[in-house]
């Protein structure tokens, strides 16, 4: 399998060179200058960007200097626990559209996204409405979240995974206050 530009980080993987666009802007499209496109959409400094990282801020945590961040490749403490999570696609409302509809695994989670083992494709730029089980951290929960990256793997059960990012405050401050009882709580 060839492996693209974009895919080897060589490139903004949010980039459209066809347009000379910007897909990151979630309010219209930005036609970056040409200085720009060369000093960081072109090259592997696009993680250092303004726009990525307004609106890629658990991706740009690695990018950025080890010392200056202790070598933490993450904002947020992650779980490691596998639990399953409902994913469709959703209006910004919370409210379900299109057809993709799919139960994927966590990897892990944290108070600002999620990595998940699935089955299906997400469909590029698209918003999710998801489901917890009973048996999650806090039972039920749901919001909304966005997919950052993917990628495929060379496994039968669940071939692709990926991670969320939680579009939703609700969500991303609960996960906070219940991941830190349970730290209280164990010690």
């Amino acid at each position: 399998m060839a492996i693209t530009e974009a895919e080897s980080g060589q490139v903004c993987p949010y980039f459209s060179k066809e347009m000379n666009a910007c897909r990151l802007c979630e309010d219209g499209i930005y036609l970056p200058p040409k200085v720009h496109v060369l000093t960081y959409c072109l090259t592997p400094m696009h993680k250092e960007c303004s726009i990525y990282t307004r609106f890629c801020p658990m991706e740009t945590i690695g990018s950025q200097s080890s010392e200056g961040r202790g070598g933490k490749r993450r904002r947020f403490k992650r779980v490691n626990e596998q639990r399953k999570v409902l994913l469709r696609t959703s209006s910004p409302q919370g409210i379900v559209v299109g057809e993709f509809a799919e139960m994927a695994l966590t990897l892990d989670y944290s108070q600002g996204g999620m990595r998940i083992a699935i089955d299906k494709e997400i469909p590029a730029d698209s918003l999710l409405l998801f489901d917890f089980d009973d048996d999650f951290l806090i039972p039920r929960l749901q919001g909304l979240a966005q997919l950052r990256w993917h990628r495929r793997l060379d496994k039968n059960t669940h071939p692709i995974e990926a991670g969320l990012v939680f579009r939703d405050e609700y969500s991303q401050k609960i996960l906070a206050f219940a991941m830190e009882d349970q730290v209280h709580a164990n010690g």
